[in-house]
């Protein structure tokens, strides 16, 4: 079939497409999800990768659960401007995406990735422009330790960078880095820009317990051929990988059903009749949702040559109704085979339909005139279900995974909920103490720094901004001090607005405008993070299409740069104009 894809070969590959549906049918295989990729590989060597689409779509009948494959047609039909097409597309992912369930947690895994890449994102962004807003404060008042020296800025403005920088110095988990960072602003920062720092903890202990969800599904992947990407997605290894082994996905019933459902596939298309039935008969024995197991035991049982038995099966699992479409299509094939055309006649309008509505599955019932029998896959529910309620897995795990050794570091697996839960408390106590001792502050507008207790709140404005007299002070020294100092503080948030979007916004007192932004910033951050890596290692449609969404997502990074730098420009210039703190230049 690869060979006979090509440009203006439709014929030669629709020939090909019905040969390997009849010989599929015949060992109970849904879908072949390889087919796809392995053309688009041929037509991306042989330069006519932008011509492939007609037998792409071609291939799609005997690769219906291959959602990369739904996913890069929906994408030409709309590039195509296809619009039947990309409705018929979408709707063929959808139900890939419905059917297709262990191949599911391999999207599912892009999906955490995704998150957890984004969430790190958001909270390297917020600890640094927290730390930032609040660097002109912590000096002040580390130079309050060094009163006896000559020039004892200098030595603050020292330990202040020695305080950003040492963590990164040691190798500290970028994770770990940005809730000290966090903690170290904190005195400093009013309740708004509270709020920003609490999330991007928060959201620093969804990463953690995000990596013991990737640890507690990684066994479910190695037991398939393939990973949970390969063939249907649930080809199951033979011999020791059988769940009876102990080697078994995750422990529970629910899994070791699932487990017993893949092996019986497996048996069906390796060509084992008698022990498929077995494994069959041992589900239904089982209990829970048996419409499945009853149309797959009833294909082995025709395939054996027991017509009635597999008829009675095929019945009984119409009437479980949810595999009404294929079981009703399986009676019908046999009805006519056994010549019992009456009874055909009757079921063949529901039949029809039935096979027709399996979205994504391009089933053409006047074309299956060879006795077709279509097998049931297994459920995506039963998979999501069943993953979510094995939450203490998660949770087991998360101290060893991989995210632990990549963001947390030195912290020990066991402490990182409890560092994460100190970081909150601590930036909820320092707002507390920061009404009771004398602290320094930096006026928003102006960057003038004084000492103040109490609530600071109201106290980041200084008396002369907040009485709108900007540089009209005093003539002489002080009005030239004065006129440095909003100088030196507008190049600085200036400075910061351009390297850090969103901080010129921070320092206009615009906390929760400024933690959207961030958050959109993080999330196509976070997009072209994992897409960049996927598009380099995956090949085939996934890393062509992961190619162009790291494409797009850079971009959008870029664009959200430039705007976020534009805005919170614009921002702090707003904020001294009211204040009228625009004055001359020096």
């Amino acid at each position: 079939m690869v060979e006979a894809a090509g440009p203006g070969k439709g014929e030669a590959l629709e020939r090909e497409v019905r040969a390997l549906r009849r010989a599929m049918f015949d060992h109970a295989i849904l879908s072949i999800n390889a087919v796809p990729d392995r053309i688009f590989d041929r037509a991306a060597r042989e330069g006519w990768k932008r011509r492939s689409y007609e037998s792409l779509r071609a291939v799609a009948r005997v690769a219906p659960l291959s959602v990369p494959l739904w996913a890069w047609l929906a994408r030409e039909d709309a590039t195509r401007f296809r619009l039947e097409e990309f409705l018929s597309d979408v709707d063929g992912l959808s139900g890939a995406l419905r059917q297709y369930a262990p191949g599911l947690l391999g999207y599912a895994v892009w999906l955490v990735l995704f998150g957890s890449a984004s969430a790190c994102w958001f909270a390297v962004w917020a600890s640094l422009n927290l730390l930032l807003r609040a660097r002109p404060a912590l000096t002040s008042d580390v130079a309050r330790l060094f009163k006896g020296l000559p020039r004892p800025e200098v030595f603050a403005s020292g330990v202040v960078l020695a305080g950003f920088v040492a963590p990164v110095a040691f190798g500290v988990g970028i994770a770990a880095a940005a809730v000290f960072w966090t903690a170290l602003s904190t005195p400093y920062l009013r309740r708004g820009e509270l709020v920003i720092g609490g999330t991007s903890i928060l959201l620093l202990a969804g990463v953690f317990l995000c990596g013991g969800f990737l640890e507690a599904i990684h066994p479910v992947a190695g037991m398939a051929r393939g990973g949970w990407l390969g063939g249907e997605g649930y080809y199951y290894r033979s011999g020791s990988g059988s769940a009876d082994s102990g080697h078994g996905p995750l422990t529970g019933p629910q899994w070791e059903r699932m487990a017993r459902f893949a092996r019986a596939r497996a048996e069906m298309q390796g060509g084992d009749l008698r022990a498929a039935e077995s494994l069959w008969t041992g589900l239904i024995e089982g209990g829970g949702d048996l419409a499945g197991a009853y149309n797959d035991r009833g294909i082995v049982r025709v395939r054996l040559g027991r017509m009635e038995e597999g008829l009675a099966d095929f019945e009984a699992a119409a009437k479980l109704g949810r595999t009404g479409g294929r079981a009703q299509w399986n009676a019908y094939q046999l009805y006519l085979q056994e010549f019992r055309l009456e009874r055909a006649a009757q079921v063949q309008p529901v039949a029809w339909a039935g096979i027709r509505g399996l979205a994504p599955f391009d089933y053409r019932a006047e074309e299956m005139t060879h006795g077709e029998l279509v097998a049931s896959p297994l459920r995506v529910g039963d998979v999501w279900k069943t993953l979510f309620t094995e939450r203490e897995e998660g949770l087991r795990d998360a101290p060893g995974s991989s995210f632990h050794d990549l963001f947390f570091r030195p912290v020990p697996g066991g402490w990182v909920l409890g560092f994460l839960a100190a970081g909150l408390v601590w930036a909820a106590l320092w707002k507390l103490l920061s009404r009771k001792i004398w602290m320094s502050s930096v006026c928003r507008s102006c960057g003038a720094g004084t000492l103040i207790v109490g609530s600071r709140e109201a106290a980041d404005i200084c008396n002369a901004c907040g009485a709108q007299v900007g540089k009209g002070v005093r003539g002489g020294e002080e009005r030239e001090r004065r006129g440095l100092s909003i100088s030196l503080h507008r190049r600085y948030v200036r400075a910061c607005s351009v390297l850090f979007p969103g901080a010129g916004a921070l320092w206009a007192g615009k906390e929760f405008r400024t933690m959207l932004y961030g958050i959109l910033l993080s999330l196509f951050a976070g997009l072209f993070t994992v897409s960049w890596s996927a598009g380099r290692l995956a090949g085939g449609l996934i890393g062509d299409m992961q190619t162009d969404i790291w494409r797009a997502a850079l971009g959008a990074v870029a664009v959200l740069w430039l705007f976020g730098a534009a805005w919170g420009w614009r921002s702090f210039e707003t904020l001294q104009l009211y204040h009228n703190v625009s004055g001359e230049r020096l």
